[in-house]
């Protein structure tokens, strides 16, 4: 029997407190990622064996929908449509880098099962899954438990939380819709949330569009910058499954000036309401050695209506000024601004480097969460807080193909990383984004602290 901390992709679950009313409705509304390492008994079985079930409080179980991701040794997704770029670096078996998926929403209570929808499996495992503070959404420990079958395994849950159309490239859940943009991969050219929760869903646009901008000020030399119009991409290979879709996307990006190609890849997670993006940046400078105050990179949002309509807080210090120097723009980033212009400043936590915006308005909560790799924060790296209120059709005639600063892109919210911070090599950095079509200001303390459940085994 161990305990576990959960990772970046981690999420979490809930826990009997032995009120009907709850355990009916779930843990909460989160999807619930677990790393095979943190299982270690429920491992070395072919995936094809495997079922997860709820049980009810009389012992009833149920199939609950579910899914396992193979992990390659060289810690890339095995995805098994578009290209068989990893599809064949899978092994078939659950192993300690794999991971289990499923949804809070059905884990059920803490009860051992003793009726079966069909024949009991061979071996069974509970995994129970806790919280050391109170869960604001229901009980702080639920269970699932998860059967292996050597033969005749019953049929899997129909039950899909995420649906991805490869031909209108297009993820679509009861919470909400996001729609890509093909001629970049890397944003979205709108997302939108279910107003009616039940189908045939209607839903009502929150972002005219996403983007990115790259700024390189180097010293003695030239200034570049790039944004996703700037950089080709292309989507290489995917999986779909009831719990989350995975979207390889690749890229590259030629800079002609200093004859430098950067070529990488990021693995996107759709889950029923959010996304989750583990990005790993290249840079070929030492920013502290090589770039001048003002280089940086920011990831923005076109929010549809004017961010002034929404309750926002983040712990990030938001962005005060925008130098208007001939030649250059700088970004001014501190601790004091008026709060009703930026929004409310929270404290922020750089011991668990967890950096946040939530954003809560009409019928919807917005969460948007970074968390820079420890490297990363040892050199002091903080993202800042942009935020212009005016409207993203305030703000669509401004050119969305150039590569434009804030105040100058169709941005209305976005998050700026200062260069200068960034040393040569790979760095990690993880974005995750939650969209709920409820405005549900409890849900916020359970997404920030979906990397602090625990996770413990036994054979039952």
């Amino acid at each position: 029997m161990s305990w576990s901390r959960s990772n970046l992709y981690s999420a979490c679950v809930w826990l009997l407190l032995a009120v009907p009313h709850s355990l009916a409705q779930g843990l909460h509304t989160a999807p619930i990622i677990v790393n095979g390492s943190s299982i270690s008994p429920i491992l070395r079985y072919p995936l094809a064996s495997y079922r997860v079930f709820q049980s009810s409080p009389n012992g009833k179980a149920s199939i609950i929908p579910f899914q396992i991701d193979e992990i390659n040794d060289a810690g890339d997704f095995v995805l098994d449509q578009g290209s068989n770029v990893t599809s064949e670096t899978g092994n078939r078996i659950f192993d300690a880098q794999d991971q289990l998926s499923f949804m809070g929403d059905d884990v059920g209570p803490v009860v051992e099962p003793t009726i079966w929808p069909d024949r009991k499996p061979n071996i069974v495992f509970e995994l129970r899954v806790r919280h050391p503070i109170k869960n604001p959404m229901g009980p702080q420990m639920g269970a699932v438990y998860v059967g292996i079958y050597f033969g005749g395994a019953p049929e899997l849950s129909k039950k899909k939380y995420v649906v991805f159309n490869r031909t209108q490239a297009l993820i679509q859940t009861s919470r909400y819709r996001y729609k890509f943009d093909q001629k970049n991969w890397l944003v979205a050219e709108e997302v939108a949330v279910s107003v009616n929760n039940k189908e045939p869903y209607k839903y009502e646009k929150i972002l005219d569009s996403t983007t990115f901008y790259l700024k390189g000020d180097l010293k003695y030399f030239i200034t570049v910058e790039a944004n996703h119009r700037s950089v080709e991409s292309e989507l290489e290979a995917w999986k779909t499954g009831p719990i989350r879709s995975i979207i390889r996307v690749s890229f590259h990006y030629t800079l002609l000036k200093l004859k430098l190609e950067l070529g990488m890849f990021t693995e996107i997670s759709f889950f029923s309401n959010s996304v989750s993006l583990p990005a790993i940046m290249y840079s070929p400078l030492d920013g502290q050695k090589s770039l001048n105050p003002g280089s940086g990179i920011y990831y923005g949002l076109s929010l549809h209506d004017n961010p002034n309509e929404y309750a926002i807080e983040s712990n990030m210090a938001p962005i005060l000024a925008y130098s208007a120097t001939p030649g250059s723009d700088i970004l001014k980033s501190g601790k004091d601004f008026l709060g009703n212009l930026l929004g409310t400043k929270k404290e922020a936590t750089p011991s668990t480097g967890l950096y946040w915006i939530s954003l809560q308005g009409k019928n919807r909560t917005i969460y948007f969460e970074v968390t820079p790799s420890p490297e990363l924060q040892l050199t002091g790296l903080s993202p800042s807080f942009y935020r212009e209120n005016q409207s993203g059709a305030e703000i669509s005639n401004r050119n969305n193909n150039d590569p434009a600063p804030f105040g100058k892109s169709p941005v209305n919210i976005g998050i700026w990383f200062d260069g200068t911070k960034i040393g040569d090599g790979e760095h990690a950095i993880g974005f995750r984004l939650f969209f709920e079509n409820v405005l549900a200001p409890e849900r916020l303390d359970v997404f920030k602290g979906l990397n602090d459940w625990l996770y413990e085994v036994r054979r039952i």
